[in-house]
């Protein structure tokens, strides 16, 4: 009976192995829930609390961004709440802390409080997470809204993570392409859609986006930077036939203090 035990002893290895892994993912949870999110936007810096802080409380955090050109300043409303006012195009507002639980969402005229929306869309919110409410552009000069959860989750080692929303109007569906790499990082993104997040190698130099099945850009960020261990959206919008051009700017986020991929 005798060769019973080195079964045994493979179990019993096999069995911790999984729970070491087990209890470094959990470690890994634990240490990203635990962070402030401190944002780099084209309209500044800024700083909300940690999603264990927020979930302590019962709270969500949302935030929106404007992608409509030539879109009014815009109000938007969770209920009969306003979030968030006079929002303009290209403004990344900071998080604000919300009761966690489903909300019709509303984008209004800046100051028109009884108008019809532009735009609504229904959406639950749970405690201790990050939301963005992306404002896009819609059909037949409409507006969409795409609320969207902020998976702020541990990059693979040495990787950042990026995402990528696109309100380019009249851009058809677009791949974007990083330096030194053959393949798209994102790709056959199509209108009015924001990608999930993906682990990218830092990146130092141009950034394009393209068409999608062609070889030339049609916007290109020429001194993009994204670091390890950071999340970051790129927002593709503009223009194709108008007033203003297509244009693509970044939002980073940071986990503060940052949290260095074992």
């Amino acid at each position: 009976m005798s060769p019973a035990k080195p079964s045994s002893n493979i179990h019993a290895t096999t069995l911790l192995a999984v729970l070491l892994l087990i209890g470094s993912a959990a470690c890994g949870r634990t240490e990203t829930r635990s962070a402030a999110v401190t944002t780099n936007a084209p309209g500044g810096t800024s700083t909300a609390p940690s999603a264990n802080s927020a979930a302590s409380r019962d709270e969500a955090l949302v935030r929106v961004v404007h992608g409509i050109p030539n879109g009014p300043a815009m109000d938007l409303y969770a209920g009969d709440l306003m979030l968030f006012d006079a929002v303009g195009f290209k403004t990344v507002s900071n998080y604000r802390a919300v009761d966690g639980k489903r909300y019709t969402f509303a984008l209004r005229p800046a100051g028109m409080t009884n108008a019809d929306p532009l735009s609504s869309n229904s959406e639950g919110l749970e405690d201790g997470n990050y939301y963005t409410v992306f404002a896009l552009p819609g059909d037949d000069r409409n507006a969409r809204l795409r609320i969207v959860r902020d998976k702020l989750d541990r990059p693979a080692e040495g990787k950042a993570k990026l995402r990528v929303v696109h309100g380019g109007e009249g851009g058809g569906t677009i791949d974007v392409h990083a330096p030194g790499l053959v393949e798209p990082i994102v790709d056959n993104l199509a209108f009015q859609s924001v990608s999930e997040y993906a682990d990218v190698a830092p990146i130092r130099g141009q950034v394009e986006v393209r068409i999608d099945g062609s070889a030339t850009p049609v916007v290109a960020l020429p001194n993009a930077q994204l670091e390890a261990g950071r999340f970051y959206t790129m927002v593709f919008v503009g223009s194709s036939k108008g007033s203003p051009a297509l244009e693509a700017f970044i939002i980073e986020d940071i986990l503060s203090p940052p949290q260095t991929a074992r």
